[in-house]
């Protein structure tokens, strides 16, 4: 099922579930021409998904989202508890190089009560935009709301949750924000339709923001889209979309589905702003989706590799040859058991002109 329903679902009548956020960083390495390399760069093509940091970010637990530091040095991501009912236990992490190797994972200091994700850095380094369900200063609704979060000299501020008109209704869910150079939030709510979650767009001018946009149906459809990536200088847009929530599970045509029964799952779709306007929303092909669970894109901040998290793994239905009970235990402890793993591919594979060259 997809994450969205997966940690919103069960929030409504208790306290949220909890995410953790990580971050890893350290120093910038030199390549050939003297020129900086972002430690993420691997030195040849990615044409088609590859795991990232396993066992150091991508393990067995279930990881989702990711967002660099400008220079590339600091990674942040989500990890969700999956063994944990009701609530979930999720909390943001950062992971630092240094020493030409990712170091272990730590929760930042302003995440590890409440449900945190889906974090997002702004293209300059000095915020921080996630999702939360801790509760807002005079606040009593149980709901997913976006907060923000400053860099100081002596590391990441307090969160402070943002007002309308992003966060709102008061009794309504708003996650999943991304940013723009210029301040510009895009963001999933669903303040029209009671858990049908859509995108919307807030743009900061004169110092605050000015009403929400609901994007076109060349984004948003009549199932659910959530998880955008909005480039710095506003010219891609990667998000997910999930279908329905019920029997038969109709979803966006193009999305995949495996042998077994449908269920409710979501596919990475991309769209170039062209004269103004958002272009037909494209399923991403290259691997990039499977019929198990793809979401939470972003690009780096050089532009040139597709960051995202998949749940694909060794037990798609109907599996090719029956399993023995030794290799189903492998398949369970493997990085490939069904829960969410960072990957990464090279942004020309996103069949986009200029995606291998944003720039903040």
């Amino acid at each position: 099922m997809s994450r969205i329903w997966r940690a919103v679902r069960w929030t409504v009548p208790v306290t949220s579930a909890l995410a953790i956020g990580c971050a890893t960083g350290g120093g910038v390495w030199a390549r050939g021409d003297g020129r900086a390399t972002p430690p993420y760069a691997v030195g040849e093509a990615v044409p088609t998904p590859r795991v990232f940091a396993e066992g150091v970010v991508s393990t067995v637990d279930d990881e989702a989202g990711v967002t660099f530091s400008p220079d590339g040095t600091e990674m942040y991501f989500t990890k969700l508890v999956p063994y944990t009912t009701f609530p979930r236990y999720g909390v943001i992490c950062v992971s630092r190089y240094s020493n030409g190797k990712w170091g272990t994972p730590e929760i930042v200091p302003f995440s590890g009560k409440y449900l945190d994700w889906g974090a997002k850095i702004s293209p300059d380094g000095k915020t921080m935009l996630f999702t939360s369900s801790r509760p807002a200063p005079g606040r009593d609704e149980h709901v997913l709301r976006i907060w923000s979060v400053e860099r100081t000299e002596e590391g990441w501020g307090e969160p402070q949750v943002l007002q309308e008109p992003i966060n709102a209704p008061a009794d309504r869910w708003n996650m999943d924000a991304s940013v723009t150079s210029d301040g510009t939030i895009y963001f999933a709510s669903d303040r029209e339709e009671p858990f049908h979650f859509q995108i919307y767009r807030v743009r900061h001018e004169g110092g605050k923001y000015a009403a929400a946009e609901k994007l076109g149906p060349a984004i948003n459809s009549k199932f659910n889209d959530a998880q955008p990536y909005i480039s710095p200088d506003e010219k891609i847009l990667i998000f997910s979309s999930t279908g329905d929530q019920s029997f038969p599970y109709a979803a966006r045509a193009g999305d995949m589905q495996g042998g077994g029964r449908p269920y409710p799952r979501a596919d990475l779709y991309v769209s170039v702003k062209k004269n103004g306007e958002w272009t037909p929303a494209r399923h991403l092909e290259h691997g990039i989706n499977t019929v198990a669970e793809e979401g939470y894109a972003t690009l780096t901040p050089d532009g040139h590799y597709m960051f995202f998290t998949s749940e694909r793994n060794v037990f798609d239905v109907p599996l090719r040859e029956r399993l023995s009970y030794e290799e189903m235990e492998h398949g369970l402890d493997s990085i490939f058991n069904g829960h969410g793993n960072v990957f990464f591919i090279d942004a020309g594979q996103l069949d986009i002109a200029g995606a291998a060259a944003v720039k903040p």
